[in-house]
């Protein structure tokens, strides 16, 4: 529950489901682009890292997914989201 200044409530009062879903949101969406950052790492490390991981997604209804989920982690940053589309981006000439 919040008040009208939208408020978090103290420690105590009762919280809205509105409200802990929303922290659940946030939080999750913190876990989940540092994963982002996490497999960037370990891609970024080796080229053949890089090409088993396009082999597995690109071109597919996985990698697809993949990316728009990357997109919205990663929207703040484009070039770690560069980083993945060139991973995982469908190449004609492959």
């Amino acid at each position: 529950m919040t008040d009208q200044r939208g408020r978090p409530p103290k420690h105590g009062e009762a919280m809205t489901g509105a409200d802990r879903q929303s922290l659940y949101v946030k939080a999750r969406q913190r876990d989940m682009a540092e994963v982002a950052y996490a497999l960037k790492d370990a891609l970024a490390r080796t080229k053949a890292n890089q090409k088993a991981f396009s082999d597995i997604y690109q071109g597919t209804t996985s990698g697809d997914r993949l990316r728009r989920g990357l997109a919205r982690l990663l929207a703040d940053d484009p070039e770690a989201l560069a980083f993945f589309d060139d991973l995982i981006s469908s190449d004609d000439g492959k």
